[in-house]
């Protein structure tokens, strides 16, 4: 097994603990579609990797559903399309640019230029 730094392990604590509160208090249905009949997965609206400060910021993560099937034909998940440039085809696209404006302007831009 791989060894966690104390560093990771505390990030990892932190991430946990606002999964918990999010599933105690939001809907359990997928933001960008609205379907809760399928799996769902926490979707961090400003990646990871470019905000680790936001990671367990619950206002940062909401629930998007999951692609289903193969490659040949399979539904494209909601947290699939929002890593994509079709984000903007999401129900939740703009409530998401609400927050992201609000914590990293530099993101918006990047992310509204891209979709133009």
């Amino acid at each position: 097994m791989k060894k966690v730094s104390s560093k990771q392990s505390e990030a990892n604590k932190r991430i946990k603990k606002a999964y918990k509160v999010i599933r105690d208090t939001m809907p359990h249905y997928c933001t960008g579609c609205g379907r809760g009949d399928i799996p769902l997965s926490h979707s961090h609206l400003i990646p990871r990797s470019r905000r680790k400060d936001l990671e367990a910021d619950v206002r940062n993560i909401t629930y998007h559903c999951l692609s289903m099937g193969g490659p040949m034909g399979g539904r494209k998940g909601c947290h699939e399309i929002w890593e994509s440039r079709d984000k903007y085809k999401l129900l939740d696209y703009h409530s998401n640019l609400e927050y992201i404006l609000e914590v990293d302007a530099e993101y918006y831009f990047l992310i509204t230029e891209l979709n133009a």
